[in-house]
């Protein structure tokens, strides 16, 4: 049940954050309200939401996952994904570098988790 959880924590936390840093590239004043909605009602629960589900399978997986070399990059690109949130909120992420860098670390995180490469 935690797996559920997380992933759809996860899917609205990184589709909020997409959609910000997207309509934030658009450089509209229309796009501005809407940003601030998705940020503040799909992204900010879905932090929330992920979070809570990660804790529960780091708790459950035990000793083993909290060694992984895996979960500790994951975390390391989850703290990233938090700053960059953090960032939109506060408007301080401009220009195009946003969307992309949501995206290759979300990525790098489903991949980590997925995978467990080390």
């Amino acid at each position: 049940m935690d797996w559920i959880v997380h992933i759809v924590g996860v899917v609205l936390w990184v589709g909020g954050l997409l959609a910000a840093a997207h309509l934030d590239g658009l450089r509209e004043e229309s796009a501005a309200p809407l940003r601030g909605r998705l940020l503040k009602t799909m992204a900010l629960p879905g932090l929330v939401v992920a979070l809570l589900g990660g804790v529960g399978l780091a708790v459950r997986g035990g000793h083993a996952v909290l060694q992984g070399g895996w979960f500790h990059t994951k975390l390391l690109a989850v703290a990233l994904l938090i700053v960059l949130h953090v960032l939109l909120v506060k408007s301080r992420a401009r220009g195009a570098w946003p969307l992309p860098a949501v995206g290759l670390l979300a990525l790098a995180a489903v991949l980590l988790a997925h995978l467990k490469p080390f």
